[in-house]
């Protein structure tokens, strides 16, 4: 552990100036001085009013509190994250877009293993709208040694970035149900789909509700390449028929299976593929659009990278047990 700055107690009754000017005061000495003030000779007349107190000199090198927390979020904020200045000798990033948050758990942990740093963020993989915290950062005494604020921005420079936040992409999407809707179901799966995928900033370029036959899936994975989709959402196939013609009529055009199934519960019959350039999406029911569910944690990272990779849907089986308590990790949509 590193060796704390020096601390000082004194008798506020019988101090001189000398020895309270320019120090820093460690506790509160009520609510018109607070712990953290850098004391002056405007603070003398308070300070005669009370008996011991205690308090911190700088010597070379040490950081106040404020200073470092500043610093410390300066060395972490990256592209499309806003410093804010210290409230309470805590700086905080902001998100100044849509996006999805990356952490690299290990880094945080390596800074917080530093003594006196303490550096706290959302979950890796949390969707993001503007104006969210996404990170907080502080120094727990009211002062430390500079070379322990340079060793937390050596690691973000030199190992990181510790946090980011990915910008989505506007993917352009064709969506794909197999599903018979009534006028009313109809109208609301369109509406779910327009919205949640304009939370993206997706441009939707068809909605297509086709027989589930191995003719109709093929034609609309046909017009799906043809108007150069990125993105095939697909809503109907059952995850537990290998021979459902979402599967078989994906490879016959061209495309492939790479996972089926997901590590979550609700939401585990989630399916992944590839068909050309296009990252391909499935979900069991047209339903699954107008709720959150696993679907809604594999999306930021689909929007984020511009695929549907099969590790970023494994990786989600960490906190994959969704069915309550789990509201916040979802997006923001509303």
């Amino acid at each position: 552990m590193l060796p704390p700055v020096k601390a000082l107690a004194l008798d506020g009754k019988t101090a001189r100036a000398e020895e309270v000017v320019g120090r820093i005061l460690v506790h509160d000495l009520g609510p018109d001085l607070r712990k953290g003030t850098i004391l002056t000779d405007n603070h003398m007349d308070r300070v005669r009013q009370v008996g011991p107190m205690h308090v911190v000199e700088l010597e070379p090198g040490d950081v106040h509190e404020d200073a470092a927390a500043r610093r410390l979020a300066e060395a972490l904020a990256g592209p499309g994250l806003e410093t804010r200045p210290p409230v309470q000798s805590q700086a905080r990033l902001v998100s100044s877009r849509r996006g999805l948050v990356r952490v690299k758990p290990q880094l945080v942990d390596a800074i917080n293993s530093l003594g006196y740093v303490s550096l706290f963020t959302l979950m890796d993989g949390q969707a993001v709208a503007a104006g969210e915290e996404v990170a907080g950062c502080k120094v727990t005494p009211v002062a430390v040694p500079g070379r322990l604020v340079e060793a937390a921005e050596n690691i973000a420079r030199d190992q990181g970035p510790v946090i980011e936040l990915l910008p989505f992409r506007p993917l352009r999407t064709f969506v794909v149900a197999t599903e018979r809707l009534k006028p009313k179901a109809r109208e609301l799966f369109r509406a779910a789909v327009t919205s949640k995928l304009g939370w993206y900033g997706a441009e939707v370029l068809a909605v297509r509700e086709v027989a589930r036959t191995a003719e109709s899936v093929a034609a609309a994975y046909r017009e799906a390449a043809a108007v150069g989709a990125e993105l095939v959402l697909f809503a109907g196939a059952s995850a537990i028929d290998p021979l459902d013609p979402a599967y078989a009529e994906l490879a016959s055009a061209g495309g492939e299976l790479l996972q089926l199934g997901a590590p979550m519960h609700p939401g585990s019959m989630l399916w992944l593929g590839r068909l050309g350039g296009a990252a391909v999406v499935g979900v069991a029911s047209c339903a699954g659009f107008g709720r959150s569910s696993s679907l809604d944690l594999l999306l930021p990272f689909v929007f984020a990278y511009g695929r549907a990779d099969a590790a970023d849907l494994l990786r989600l089986g960490h906190g994959g047990l969704i069915e309550s308590g789990a509201g916040r990790r979802f997006p923001p949509y509303s």
